[in-house]
């Protein structure tokens, strides 16, 4: 495969590319993801970790892409023919120590990628006292998503631990193989997915905006709830910790709007079948889901709707951004128009991640968001050690006070049904 070849994009790149016209240029590092890996127990130098490193680069073909813009609006995607050396040149940032650790990242991640001119991903070594402990990863949103993060870590513990050998990488499924899929065989799945938006979105809640927005407001909530726990406590709810936090999240609208009827777009993953589970690229999309229940009925029975009503929204994940666009632009073009509706996105680690043990006292922290472009309604549910939510909402009829009555009780009822 020559590297000066050229592939379509898929569904999941399109999507990323489009949100990139959305964004002023000054601003274009909001597309740009950072990661930090501890590496496993053991005395590693910066030569393992840089091999390790190069491995993953090689395994998979999304690090190894850059992006053409079409003549026709398109982007495509063109694998390179770097080597691991070559590779490694380019991605290879240096050491920063761990004392640093927050410098850095805040730093680095407000430098923007450029994906057509250069490899998508940085690297950075952090060490203490000298010894190799952490790397941080810079990725543009088009080469990985958070999902995407946990498989190239996993690979590279491998490869760093000597589980696979650095030298001959085995190539990994990548993005260019799923695009050729979608403009085949899998385009009827695409087809069956627009249909589905065009239905929720013709049944979703006409609601005019109760009045200009007050100020743009960002919380970080930090609930204090151990992941286990967080894990424990959805399973005797018998859903998973991302429905009972979408439960939390709808009753809390439902208590401040005074009302029942709510479109949602819960991010989907797009990794429930298993060719597309562990491939490095950016597969997350939105999905409409439009919930009008009673949010007085027990949690639990709540629960239960919330779970399977996303789940069959989920499945209609992948879809053409172009398409959605054109059947938003129909929806839209209506009086009055349609909600803009409520995102959530859960990037919550499954169990067996390292996490505390310990519950801690719930706490919130008040600061306008770092990233001025996207939804304007926003929750994100992070979860690894424990379970926190970023907050960020530039909405009209949501100021201040309104939004700190929607986080007390999403967090009153996380408290009450995960501990």
């Amino acid at each position: 495969m020559s590297g000066d070849e050229t592939f379509p994009a898929t569904v999941g790149q399109l999507s990323v590319w489009r949100d990139l016209d959305k964004i002023p240029p000054e601003r274009r590092w909001e597309a740009n993801l950072t990661f930090i890996w501890d590496l496993p127990p053991g005395h590693w130098d910066a030569g393992d970790v840089w091999a390790a490193l190069g491995a993953i680069g090689m395994r998979h073909g999304s690090l190894r892409t850059m992006y053409v813009a079409g003549a026709d609006g398109f982007p495509r995607q063109r694998l390179t023919d770097d080597t691991a050396e070559s590779l490694l040149e380019q991605v290879r940032q240096g050491t920063a120590d761990v004392a640093d650790r927050a410098a850095t990242e805040t730093a680095e991640l407000q430098r923007a990628i450029d994906p057509t001119v250069e490899l998508p991903w940085r690297a950075w070594i952090l060490t203490d006292a000298g010894e190799p402990t952490q790397v941080l990863i810079v990725i543009h949103h088009l080469a990985a998503d958070g999902p995407a993060s946990l498989v190239m870590q996993d690979d590279f513990v491998r490869y760093l631990t000597g589980e696979e050998s650095v030298t001959d990488p085995v190539p990994a499924p990548g993005p260019l193989e799923m695009a050729l899929d979608q403009q085949g065989g899998g385009s009827g799945r695409l087809r069956t997915a627009e249909r589905y938006w065009r239905r929720t979105l013709a049944a979703a809640p006409r609601l005019l905006p109760d009045g200009p927005a007050a100020e743009v407001v960002g919380a970080t909530v930090h609930t204090g709830i151990p992941m286990p726990m967080a894990h424990d406590g959805a399973a005797k709810l018998e859903v998973s910790p991302a429905s009972v936090l979408l439960t939390a999240y709808y009753r809390a609208l439902c208590s401040v709007t005074g009302r029942t009827a709510h479109l949602l777009f819960p991010m989907s993953s797009n990794r429930f079948e298993e060719r597309q589970a562990m491939v490095v690229t950016s597969l997350n999309q939105w999905a409409p889901l439009v919930l009008d229940l009673d949010p007085d009925e027990p949690f639990a029975a709540l629960a239960s709707k919330v779970h399977w009503k996303t789940f069959n929204a989920l499945k209609n994940g992948v879809c053409s951004p172009d398409a959605i666009m054109a059947v938003r632009a129909e929806q839209e073009g209506q009086e009055p128009p349609v909600d803009p509706g409520y995102y959530y996105n859960p990037m919550l680690a499954p169990p067996g991640f390292p996490s505390t043990d310990a519950v801690a006292k719930p706490s919130v922290e008040w600061a306008p968001p770092a990233r001025a472009t996207g939804p304007g309604f926003y929750v994100i549910g992070r979860g690894l050690a424990s379970l926190n939510l970023t907050v960020r909402i530039n909405r009209p009829g949501w100021d201040r006070p309104a939004v700190e009555r929607f986080v007390a009780a999403l967090l009153q009822d996380l408290t009450t049904h995960l501990l």
